[in-house]
């Protein structure tokens, strides 16, 4: 790919161990760790956009960042860069990534607002028009007391896009920060993938899907044949059964989500209980049921 390029865009590609001449050149990063430039002037929208799909674009917005922003978009995008824990003044970050599916053409005012509506101290990067991560610095634990489905709600609003969110684990600093950084971003892909209707995505969001992912096909056709085959093909019973376990196997909370009678609901439990011989209200039949229908949907 890379000889094919050179061959293409002949004087105007170069390699380099890491990118300069950023006002002229359009960097990328290959999976082997290469930077190739090409200059902006001899590439199209379209090549650009074409190329940033097959390769890992230089950030846009490298020139506008201070020292300390370069440093962790080095570190976490381009996996240069070593951490000593001594140089700085907080012990665990935790990576809060966002994607918008419209470019945000006001970068300046998005990047105070979403700043603004997170309470602790915050390193923000852009990937590019779409994408960052704001990085959460914190010396200890802290109590969960953020409302991140409405912080999704409120950008929709303001900037016209719908956004999505992930919420990382809290990581102490190492030099593999980067690896986890990378980890964390394949499964917020998974969770735009899977969870179309969902704004804000965890691990524990993501995990059921990973692990069908890497599960073998044969048994994910027996896992599917949990549930009996009559029942297989009714979408509203098993839609009702997944909100049931989504929400906490909590049959009022359910009830209201589905807008149905909570004598109702509790009625097509105790047939689906009676149908396939699995008592879906204690945790071991649920999680065995609830991977049953998502592998029925996805897979």
């Amino acid at each position: 790919m890379i000889e094919n390029l050179m061959k293409h865009y002949k004087d105007a590609f170069i390699t380099a161990e890491s990118p300069y001449k950023t006002d002229l050149y359009s960097w990328f990063l290959t999976d082997t760790g290469t930077f190739f430039g090409i200059k902006k002037d001899r590439l199209s929208t379209k090549e650009t956009s074409l190329l940033s799909s097959l390769f890992t674009p230089y950030g846009t917005h490298v020139n506008d960042m201070n020292d300390t922003q370069a440093f962790w978009y080095n570190l976490l995008f381009l996996q240069q860069g070593t951490v000593s824990p001594e140089q700085f003044s907080f012990s665990q970050c935790r990576f809060i990534q966002f994607y918008a599916d419209q470019p945000i053409t006001d970068h300046l005012e998005f990047q105070e607002a979403i700043q603004a509506l997170l309470p602790r101290d915050t390193i923000f990067l852009w990937e590019n028009d779409s994408s960052g991560v704001l990085i959460e610095t914190r010396n200890e634990e802290i109590i969960e007391d953020v409302f991140y489905d409405e912080i999704t709600v409120t950008l929709t609003s303001d900037f016209y896009t719908d956004m999505r969110l992930f919420i990382g684990q809290t990581h102490p600093l190492s030099d593999n920060l980067g690896s986890l950084f990378h980890t964390e971003k394949e499964w917020f892909q998974k969770g735009i993938q899977f969870l179309h209707k969902q704004k804000v995505y965890r691990l524990h969001d993501i995990l059921p899907f990973l692990l069908l992912e890497g599960m073998d096909v044969d048994f994910r056709n027996q896992l599917k044949n949990v549930i009996p085959e009559e029942l297989q093909a009714d979408h509203e019973l098993l839609e009702t059964i997944k909100v049931f376990f989504e929400s906490d196997l909590n049959v009022s909370n359910a009830a209201k989500r589905l807008y149905m009678h909570r004598n109702s609901l509790q009625y097509r439990i105790e047939k689906f209980i009676e149908k396939t011989g699995i008592d879906i209200k204690h945790f071991h039949g649920a999680v065995t049921t609830y991977l049953a229908i998502l592998d029925l949907e996805h897979f």
